[in-house]
Parts: C-alpha cells; structure tokens; sequence
C-alpha cells in the first residue's frame, strides 16, 4: 500500500500544498510564500490545537519576515507537532498587544515614505494579502481597523474612496503629530537599534563580554552595557540602567556567575515586555535559579560556540 498525498492545505499557513516524494512515513510537503519553497514535515494524524489554528496569521508573518525557526521547514528538520507549533507562538517576537499593533504599522508606513510628507501607497512592495499577513494582521477588516485609529488619533491623513472592488484609500500621508510619534517609538526602545546586555562584570568574564558584543553587532545592533556608559553624576545606577533597558530593543541576559543584577534586569525587561535572551555557561547552568531557568536558554561550552548561537538567534528572534 502507497503513502497517502499530503493534505490540501498547510496545517501552519492554510495555504495549497504541493506534493513532496518522501522514503518516510510522514505527511510532507511543501508551500511557497514569495518565492520561498518551504518544506513542513507532521505525523499523518496530525491536527491542529485551537492555539495553532487560531495563529495562522503569525505563522504566515513569521515566514514573510524571515522569523519562522530556522531548524523547521527544511530538508531533514524535526517533525512539527503542537507543542513545537505552540512554543514558535509563544517564544517568537511579533507584535501581540493593540499597541504593538498600531505602532508596528505606523513605523511600517513611516517606511514606504520617500520624503517627509510624501503620499504612501500601502501596497507598493506586496500584495495587499501579503501587506496583511506581514504585519501580523488577521484579515483586512483589522489592517483597516488600525489604519482608521490612527487617523483618529491625527496620526494619519488620507480620503476613503469607493470603487467597484470596494473601499480604497487614497492621499495617504503621515501627519507632523504622526512623524513626532515615530520618533518617540524608536526613542522608547521598541523600534531601536540598542541591546541591553546584563551580565557579570568580573575580569574573568572579559572575553564573554567581547564575544556578545561582537555577536549583538554582527546582527546589526548597537551593544549596551551600563558599566560603559558616562553617567551624569545625579544619576544612580540603578537609574541608568533602568532608562537604558527602556531604551533597547531587547536584551541578553547572562547568567553565568549568577549576580543578582542579572535576575533584576531580565525581570524588568520582561516587565516592559522586551525580549530578553536567555544565557549560560553549561557548566553554571544547574545552578541557575528557578524563577528564570525554565526560560529557553542558550547553553554555552565555549565562547565561540555561544558567539555563532547568540547571532542565529538574534537574527531569527529580533524584527
């Protein structure tokens, strides 16, 4: 008796699916999205969790923005199950909240213009499906909600038009009050170029230090650590610290040696909802504590090891 044909459409992105010859018994095939032939590999009985079926559209994003685990949708890679597809949900950086949504959209737009005040056309480098998915929307009816907010808001200027395929939108620009919200986003962490690193400072971990560093700007951001940076002398550290984590994009926390600034600096991070990399030493690990050791780690034996780790996962975590 043959394999059976894989399913019509993709458990993780909905789309058609095409046909893969495999040797194992496994439901494989593979999708395309923008040129990209992925190929997914399930169990024959495979069937989404509510979780998973609710969260397509991330899925779909993922992919589109270049976020969706590389060690899934290639050749050989582990077998996608539920729990695998609910953690890429949980563990991913997207934007979750309205206000990441809004904001998210805002700066996006921000990014189609040619000059201050110009007009934006929404769809010029995708399709409007494709606009919708990479920006983590669910349909056109939320892409559209968020569009009209920001308008209320007079972040946004443009006229609704009617044709016959339905509403259009045209004149689109971003407003002064728009512009000066752009620049408070990126000033506020979410939309920088700055990494917090929180790790021991002892001599002993110098050429750790240097090795993050090099592995936060290989990724394409700006490293920093608040023993580096001048402080004005009315300004306690713990100040300091807590104005440089509001302004980083995210943060890598160390562990190894365990210094309990470490624990408050991730766990304020986490507070501000800021992504926050998990690292330590294999042989210090076990003596991680339990608030935070439960938290996907980066397990390191040597420095260059954690070094090639740290810019993977930076890469394929960060937007």
């Amino acid at each position: 008796m043959g394999m059976m044909p894989p399913p019509e459409y993709c458990h993780v992105t909905g789309l058609k699916t095409q046909d893969y010859p495999t040797k194992f018994d496994l439901a494989e095939y593979v999708i395309q999205i923008k040129g990209q032939r992925i190929l997914f590999r399930f169990h024959w009985n495979h069937k989404n969790s509510p979780i998973v079926e609710n969260n397509k559209h991330v899925f779909y994003g993922l992919i589109l923005n270049g976020q969706f685990p590389k060690e899934y949708g290639n050749l050989g890679s582990p077998v996608l199950d539920n729990i695998k597809l609910e953690s890429i949900i949980q563990n991913s950086v997207y934007p979750k909240t309205p206000e990441d949504k809004i904001y998210n959209l805002l700066n996006y737009i921000h990014s189609l213009q040619e000059y201050e005040g110009s007009p934006i056309v929404l769809d010029k480098y995708d399709s409007h499906y494709d606009l919708i998915r990479r920006l983590y929307f669910k349909n056109e009816k939320e892409l559209g909600f968020y569009i009209s907010t920001l308008k209320e808001k007079g972040f946004l200027d443009y006229v609704k038009t009617e044709t016959k395929e339905g509403q259009n939108i045209t004149g689109l620009k971003i407003t002064y009050e728009g512009l000066s919200k752009v620049i408070e986003i990126n000033e506020s962490g979410a939309q920088s170029d700055r990494c917090f690193i929180a790790m021991s400072f002892s001599s002993s971990q110098n050429q750790l230090r240097e090795s993050i560093k090099k592995a936060v700007i290989d990724a394409g951001y700006n490293p920093i650590l608040i023993d580096e940076q001048h402080i004005d002398s009315d300004t306690t550290i713990n100040d300091a610290l807590i104005a440089e984590i509001k302004k980083s994009k995210f943060v890598i926390a160390d562990f190894t040696e365990h210094k309990h600034g470490v624990y408050f600096e991730a766990g304020f991070a986490l507070g501000l909802k800021r992504p926050v990399i998990y690292t330590c030493a294999r042989h210090d690990f076990e003596n991680t504590h339990f608030d935070t050791n439960h938290y996907p780690h980066i397990i390191y034996d040597g420095i260059d090891e954690l070094e090639k780790m740290l810019k993977t996962k930076i890469e394929a975590w960060i937007n």
